[in-house]
């Protein structure tokens, strides 16, 4: 399913086939409001080989604080040392596999997150917050991921840019985020024309390929 920025439905128009009111349907779940057919949401989800590195990572780290932890002749502050750290890597891979069960689904009319602690959902017109943040694997900044917090008053939900269709999923928040009004910080202003440039490169190159392909044609 594609979503188009910038052609957001009336939520009050919605009803159902029968010509009844969605607005009931729509307060318990604002992505599929009454009339809206399963093929208008989109699943998002985090891939297997995206977690996979960092579930081995999480263990590896895990057994090698173990065993420093449990080496008699170790000096002591070396074994509270790997202990602490150990407790780290146990949250690192509880937190990788709460992700990796995560759902998001979205349409154009809200948003849903759906996990095994439950899950928290709103309608896009009650965005109120908007952020975007970039953390960087490397001191030259060129690797790396962005992370997309949006909430509406008590409802909030993180996404990384290794989830599939986190680009869709951008493009829509950052919509209504303009139509909303919604004030961004200077972070997420840099990291959204980042993004842009990114995109007009990768353009630039792929109409540079197809033309240069036509030619020696």
């Amino acid at each position: 399913m594609a979503i188009s920025p910038n052609k957001h439905p009336d939520m009050n128009d919605t009803q159902d086939i029968d010509g009844t009111d969605g607005a009931a349907d729509g307060a318990t779940d604002p992505v599929k409001p009454a009339g809206v057919s399963e093929g208008d949401v989109q699943m998002l989800a985090y891939p297997t080989k995206a977690m996979a590195p960092d579930l081995a990572k999480s263990i590896v780290g895990l057994l090698i604080c173990i065993v420093m932890a449990v080496i008699p002749d170790m000096l002591s502050i070396i074994q509270w040392t790997a202990a602490g750290l150990a407790l780290l890597f146990i949250f690192y891979f509880a937190r990788t596999m709460l992700r990796f069960q995560q759902k998001i689904y979205i349409s154009e009319y809200g948003i849903r997150l759906s996990s095994i602690y439950g899950g928290t959902a709103f309608a896009w017109p009650e965005l109120s917050k908007f952020r975007l943040r970039y953390f960087s694997t490397k001191r030259d900044g060129n690797k790396g991921w962005f992370e997309l917090t949006i909430q509406a008053h008590g409802a909030k939900i993180v996404a990384e840019s290794s989830l599939v269709g986190f680009d869709e999923l951008l493009d829509i928040s950052r919509d209504w985020a303009k139509d909303n009004q919604i004030l961004v910080d200077d972070v997420t202003r840099t990291n959204l024309m980042r993004i842009d440039e990114a995109e007009t490169l990768v353009k630039a190159a792929a109409s540079e390929r197809k033309h240069g392909g036509a030619e020696q044609i």
